[in-house]
């Protein structure tokens, strides 16, 4: 008689302290959002999130706060993502656009203002390439290289020389050469194909480097205005590289997040410069709430600014703010960041994804809920989350408890199999140990005893003539 094996598969990460960081890679792109929550899109096309849920993860009634990665849907042809305040922007491989979370102002762009815990189309269009969602609006490009821009519009956000919120996508201006959009708060800022920089929406702070602290409604050239190549919008500061590498700040400074080395606001974009003279060039920018992420073209990671909740990744218990950039850990090889409201994530070549900061909501994805984590924690690659079965012929297996602190019981069993071999991994692979299973009569059970292994994540795999089997395991 054929007998099926229920697995509940799942994927726990290892909570340490990690400076020199060693992680396992899968990930394609990464999303901070600013209330707390991080999207992110893997290798095989498949969209994750965890952190703050309410309706911001998009799992279809599931409004739980998630401390591990939790696929978002099935499918595994999504483009790209982007998480903003209360909302979410995707874009599937199609060229269709998605958004969920909250609508009260349009900002899904679904034509309506109602909220939404379940992923859905934003009208029918088959062209949207890149998307950016900010404090209660979005800006998407098309393939056309137009710059389209839908929900809140009080300060100017969405640059279409209105103050009318628009719960569909309205198209700023003319143009059809937009290569870059980042939505802040309340302000965004634009690159187009000739390097240009433009920037509009709110201005309190001088965000929009315009040399001013005026508002604009729609977007105005910044000075200088032919040599950018990379821009970010934070809540009320700003971010952006020239074609050499050579970062500019601009903006509120109070929590020293322009990284000048001063806490004063600047309305016009400044270089970094540093006191002994000396100019460094960097490769990726992110701007987030009150601090700042910066890669240096050499590889390193640095990071300034607010740092309550240790979101700077400067160490286990320093929560002090600086204005000034101070290098995280000595690895050369991060390539992605992305800086949220209180948390930070970085991407390094080996597509190994790790964050610091606060995790009150699980944002840092260790599988606890706890206040902060000063240094960078590994997010381990997941599989899917939820309950799967899986037919094998002859073969009925269960694995718990699922994390264990030490021991680990295997119930299974087996009928009409001559030979059946059980294997221990490693995440590297690396065998720990490997025996034939004694098989007989009805439920049969052996015991794997980790107390002498390193916490982390372990591969079992069982071997029969009629079939494989494989789970995770996760020493505490």
């Amino acid at each position: 008689m054929k007998k099926n094996l229920l697995l509940l598969v799942l994927t726990l990460l290892l909570s340490t302290n990690l400076y020199a960081q060693s992680g396992s890679g899968c990930w394609r792109e990464i999303s901070a959002g600013a209330n707390n929550f991080c999207l992110a899109i893997k290798i095989d096309g498949t969209l994750w999130g965890w952190g703050q849920n309410g309706n911001l993860l998009g799992l279809n009634g599931n409004m739980v706060n998630q401390n591990l990665p939790i696929q978002i849907g099935t499918d595994n042809d999504w483009l790209t993502v982007s998480a903003g305040t209360n909302h979410s922007l995707a874009v599937k491989t199609s060229g269709t656009l998605w958004a969920w979370g909250n609508g009260s102002t349009g900002q899904l762009g679904n034509g309506n203002n109602a909220s939404t815990w379940t992923l859905t189309q934003a009208g029918t269009a088959t062209d949207w390439l890149k998307v950016s969602a900010g404090g209660g609006f979005s800006l998407a490009i098309k393939n056309t290289g137009t710059l389209w821009a839908f929900g809140a519009n009080n300060l100017g956000q969405l640059g279409i020389n209105n103050v009318t919120n628009q719960n569909i996508p309205v198209q700023v201006g003319t143009a059809s050469n937009w290569v870059q959009i980042d939505a802040g708060n309340q302000h965004s800022i634009a690159l187009n194909t000739g390097g240009f920089m433009y920037s509009w929406g709110d201005n309190t702070f001088g965000q929009l480097g315009d040399g001013s602290n005026t508002s604009s409604l729609i977007p105005i050239a910044i000075t200088p205005t032919t040599n950018y190549s990379s821009v970010s919008a934070g809540l009320d500061h700003s971010m952006g590289l020239d074609s050499n590498g050579l970062l500019y700040t601009w903006g509120n400074n109070v929590a020293g997040q322009l990284c000048d080395g001063t806490n004063t606001a600047i309305n016009i974009p400044t270089p970094i410069i540093n006191s002994n003279g000396a100019v460094n060039f960097y490769i990726a920018i992110s701007a987030g709430s009150s601090f700042s992420l910066a890669i240096r073209n050499d590889g390193t990671l640095w990071s300034g600014g607010y740092n309550l909740f240790g979101m700077l990744a400067q160490g286990a218990f320093i929560q002090t703010s600086t204005n000034t950039l101070l290098q995280v850990g000595t690895n050369n090889n991060w390539q992605t960041i992305s800086a949220g409201n209180s948390h930070s994530m970085a991407m390094d070549t080996t597509t190994a994804l790790f964050e610091a900061g606060r995790n009150w909501e699980g944002q840092i994805a260790t599988g606890v809920f706890s206040f902060y984590y000063g240094n960078l924690q590994s997010v381990i690659c997941p599989t899917t989350l939820a309950t799967q079965a899986k037919t094998l012929q002859n073969l009925e297996i269960n694995v718990s408890p699922n994390p264990t602190n030490d021991f680990v019981t295997i119930n299974y069993n087996f009928e009409n199999e001559s030979q059946v071999i059980l294997k221990l991994t490693n995440v590297h692979g690396q065998v720990i140990l490997e025996s034939k299973i004694k098989k007989g009569n009805g439920i049969q059970n052996e015991t794997l005893d980790l107390s002498n292994q390193a916490s982390g994540l372990y591969f079992v795999y069982i071997t029969t003539e009629t079939g494989n089997f494989t789970a995770k395991l996760m020493k505490k």
